[in-house]
């Protein structure tokens, strides 16, 4: 994982409460000690990075990381306030607050492109997907901007099951929505055609067909990118239990129907060895064992690289804690 220079993408994920962010943590300290220039990007409304790593993140931007031996840098995307910041645009001057909104979170360039379609009538009513559509923008600036061309590992603390599906899916829906629309304008304007050559008026140049396909072209790079298996891959993070192992393996199926490359499951907070079990311990192991043998017998997961990490006695808060936990997780 930390051999070669060519940028990779990492997004680990799974349901709630399995220590996505740890491990997602603990992964980015290990890049960045290895030589990575590594960026963090938090795309879970509910951010723990700044706990993960004690300190202050959170504003939305690039903050550098202390302590590894390369930069290190955590991005937390915060949907809730760009909702807050979207509803209070979008009653200012007819809409083009919400261009300046939308540029000052990396959307400028999805408002420029999707201009025709009125943003100021949207009210205070952000649009569906808006927590996606602003991750998925900074994923087409990474792509494109030279702000993120120092950083050979992204690594993607992802939301709750649901909401990275989403993420997962947006490009194909966009791209597909994108090119509903192209058609439409085609009719649209041939029509319009038709009857400015009747009264023989000149056609006027528009140029906003061309900016919508840029955009779906955008998109599919962004597709793309999620797809791809020499560059990109998905870590699923779960915990030995029932349910968690369920949802792992229904989330591993999505993936693959997403056509998105997973190899790796790290089953967390795994009970270390012990000579003597209390009558607690021994049945939780059990339990345990349990949902580790659900794995190895699960179609779904059985294929997969299975990390096993451990629950350790001390909390994981801080680069050096963060380190330890890598150098277990991440050999």
């Amino acid at each position: 994982m930390v051999s070669g220079t060519q940028r990779k993408y990492y997004m680990l994920g799974g349901k709630g409460g399995v220590g996505k962010t740890s491990c997602a943590a603990s992964l980015a300290v290990k890049f960045a000690n290895s030589g990575h220039p590594t960026l963090v990007v938090s795309t879970d409304p509910a951010h723990s990075l700044s706990d993960s790593f004690a300190q202050d993140l959170a504003g939305g931007t690039l903050m550098p990381v202390e302590g590894p031996d390369s930069p290190l840098f955590a991005l937390e995307i915060n949907p809730e306030k760009s909702r807050e910041e979207f509803r209070s645009a979008s009653k200012k001057d007819g809409g083009s607050s919400v261009k300046d909104f939308m540029d000052g979170m990396g959307l400028g360039m999805l408002a420029e492109q999707l201009g025709e379609l009125k943003l100021g009538e949207l009210l205070d009513t952000p649009p569906p997907g808006l927590d996606e559509a602003i991750a998925i923008s900074k994923v087409m600036q990474f792509l494109e901007s030279p702000e993120y061309s120092m950083f050979t590992r992204i690594v993607f603390d992802t939301a709750p099951t649901g909401h990275t599906l989403r993420l997962l899916s947006l490009p194909d829906f966009l791209d597909v929505s994108i090119g509903k629309i192209l058609k439409l304008k085609q009719k649209i304007t041939s029509a319009t055609s038709a009857i400015k050559s009747v009264f023989g008026k000149e056609e006027p140049q528009l140029d906003s067909a061309d900016k919508l396909e840029r955009l779906r072209e955008r998109m599919v790079k962004v597709r793309e990118l999620f797809r791809d298996t020499e560059s990109t891959e998905f870590v699923i993070v779960t915990i030995p239990t029932v349910m968690a192992v369920s949802e792992s393996s229904r989330l591993s199926a999505s993936l693959k129907k997403e056509s998105v490359p997973v190899s790796r499951l790290v089953v967390n907070q795994i009970l270390p060895p012990s000579a003597s079990d209390c009558k607690f311990c021994a049945m939780k192991r059990k339990d345990q064992m349990r949902a580790l043998d659900m794995i190895r017998s699960d179609p779904e997961l059985s294929g997969l690289v299975l990390i096993q990490a451990p629950l350790v006695d001390v909390e994981i808060r801080g680069v050096p804690a963060l380190k330890f936990l890598g150098d277990i997780v991440w050999k």
